[in-house]
């Protein structure tokens, strides 16, 4: 087996749990998540960079599965014929969660593409505000207000009495 194959396999091995899920978060769909995840890895595959550290490509890894998110949502939205709106959490990503943490999940769900990926990025995978913003190549005072934004959403969706149902 050649390196760079080792290499995708072993990028695949410890890296495709955490891809998938926040590119589930965005796209709501286990079957386009899928192929966003393979076409992050087909292009990790046909461009072979060069990393500083594991730190750098994961990062970089987290940028390309979102750009391809985004890229596919772009896409969807001028040709599909079913709104991704109406497109419900899947039992994978909620299956052993209990109603609080379904709760907040639904409230993520239900942002923004900008705020759902610091909140993701921060919150769930756990990256400061610097790592953040150097992932999404943004200022780390646009992550803060990103941030900022996502909370007052979530507490006025709180609020507003935002149930997750099943």
């Amino acid at each position: 087996m050649s390196d760079i194959n080792a290499d995708l396999e072993a990028a695949i091995n410890k890296y495709s749990d955490m891809l998938y899920k926040i590119c589930f978060v965005i796209l709501k769909n286990e079957h386009d998540t899928k192929d966003v995840l393979q076409d992050t890895f087909l292009i990790y595959y046909t461009k072979k960079p060069e990393f500083e550290s594991e730190d750098h490509r994961k990062a970089w890894l987290i940028r390309v599965s979102q750009n391809k998110c985004r890229e596919f949502l772009r896409f969807h939205k001028r040709h599909a014929s079913l709104s991704l709106d109406k497109i419900d959490e899947s039992e994978i990503i909620t299956n052993g969660l209990n109603d609080y943490e379904k709760e907040l999940l639904s409230m993520i769900w239900n942002m923004s593409l900008k705020l759902k990926s610091v909140v993701i990025l921060h919150y769930i995978e756990g990256y400061s505000v610097d790592e953040t913003a150097d992932i999404l190549k943004i200022s780390s005072s646009a992550v803060k207000k990103r941030l900022q934004r996502a909370r007052e959403q979530m507490k006025t969706d709180y609020e507003g009495g935002l149930v997750y149902e099943k």
